[in-house]
């Protein structure tokens, strides 16, 4: 009995890896509803199956297509699904063998405890946490994240080994503890995916609540521009009396001097950009206030006569370079700030640079998509977390970026291609 439930538990934690493998591998999100269905009848089948005959022909076929309706859920693709199933069925196939052939020699249509079944969901889910850092890595990635995941299936593995090879606990004992090695490595994992959901829609809320302010600002400006146009139209007809008692007068100079007033009256001082754009407008505006506020010399150019496709990617790079940016430079004692944004064609380029003391580059190093830094403790409290942000981002848009120091300056360039 307790070797059926052995059996039943790792068979279990199988299919939840293979499902964690899949999308690993393609990057993609399945239909739950459908996912919960395909992997119960996958589930149910390969469990009933291996138990009954224990044998390689059965097993196999029943985890090839287990494994193969599971990846359909993630892709259409037949090139992409006959990869993923046989590269995940390889992975599973050697983590069973080199399982079994550490204690026993196997052979067909025999049946063996399931602790050797557990040692080899061991392995599997060392080789599917391995598989995750490895396509999911990033130059700024931090690899101390995935240790503590790892440590606990190696830890698993060598009490049960120990405990085999010492003969110190009897079939039974190594049953429960086996069942318990698999319910906290299973735990440990569930409780770690939530830990992750959380941190993530933790930081998708404070992205929301940024946009909310972001646009509560840009409506004030918007509101109190329009007040003053109102001013203004209710108040024409005195305007253009005075400008033809100034015509007639043949007062070119006063003339000047009264548009001038009216400009002057009509602009917004709070509306710094003003491109057509208004999301971009409204995160520009909202940044570059603060960045007013704080510095002394604020340089900025904005060229977008294009609408900005996939501006919540956007907006979030601007936030992050801007606000990290701002920050830096108010430490120094120059307190400037460039931003030059330009849009043509489709690509999207970005330099933003602003004034930085005790700079130092401790190491460079050329990376596929771009260059990753390693800076002095100073400079990576000011642009380490807005760098990787930045950098998500950039690579998802198959972009450029380059970081350069010079001058007591630190600049990031950026370039985006933004075409569907």
């Amino acid at each position: 009995m307790l070797d059926f439930i052995l059996c039943a538990l790792a068979n279990l934690f199988r299919i939840f890896l293979i499902d964690r493998c899949v999308s690993v591998f393609l990057g993609a999100v399945a239909d739950e509803k459908k996912k919960r269905i395909v992997c119960a009848c996958f589930y149910v089948m390969n469990t009933m199956l291996f138990w009954e005959y224990h044998t390689v022909w059965i097993n196999m076929v029943c985890n090839l297509i287990g494994i193969g309706a599971i990846v359909r859920l993630y892709t259409r693709s037949v090139r992409s699904n006959l990869f993923v199933t046989g590269t995940i069925y390889l992975i599973n196939c050697g983590c069973d063998v080199a399982a079994t052939s550490l204690f026993v020699h196997y052979r067909d249509g025999k049946a063996y405890n399931q602790i050797y079944a557990v040692i080899s969901l061991f392995l599997i889910f060392i080789c599917v946490l391995v598989i995750e850092k490895m396509i999911t890595v990033r130059s700024n990635a931090e690899f101390a994240q995935n240790v503590p995941l790892v440590l606990l299936p190696v830890c698993s593995i060598i009490v049960i080994t120990l405990l085999i090879y010492t003969g110190t606990c009897t079939d039974i004992g190594l049953s429960i503890v086996s069942i318990g090695l698999l319910t906290v490595n299973f735990l440990m994992l569930y409780l770690y995916n939530l830990l992750l959901h959380s941190i993530s829609r933790q930081y998708e809320m404070e992205i929301l609540k940024t946009q909310v302010q972001v646009y509560a600002n840009q409506l004030d400006v918007i509101l109190r521009g329009e007040e003053k146009i109102k001013s203004l139209r209710h108040d024409m007809k005195h305007h253009l009396n005075e400008l033809m008692l100034l015509a007639n007068k043949h007062d070119a100079a006063e003339i000047r001097e009264y548009i001038d007033q009216m400009r002057a009256f009509i602009e917004n001082p709070d509306e710094l950009i003003a491109s057509g754009n208004m999301e971009i407008d409204s995160v520009l505006n909202y940044m570059l206030q603060k960045a007013e506020k704080d510095l002394k010399t604020v340089d900025v150019k904005v060229m977008l006569p294009e609408k900005v496709r996939h501006s919540f990617d956007v907006n979030v790079l601007l936030g992050n370079l801007l606000e990290n940016a701002i920050e830096a430079a108010r430490r120094t004692q120059k307190q400037y700030l460039g931003v030059n944004i330009m849009l043509t064609k489709g690509i999207l380029k970005i330099i933003i640079e602003n004034s930085c003391d005790n700079l130092q580059i401790l190491q460079e190093e050329s990376k596929k998509n771009g260059t990753a830094f390693q800076t002095t403790k100073a400079l990576a409290d000011q642009h380490g977390i807005g760098l990787k942000n930045v950098r998500k981002i950039v690579e998802k848009y198959d972009g450029t970026m380059a970081v350069t120091t010079g001058d007591g300056r630190f600049c990031v360039k950026l370039i985006l291609y933004m075409q569907e």
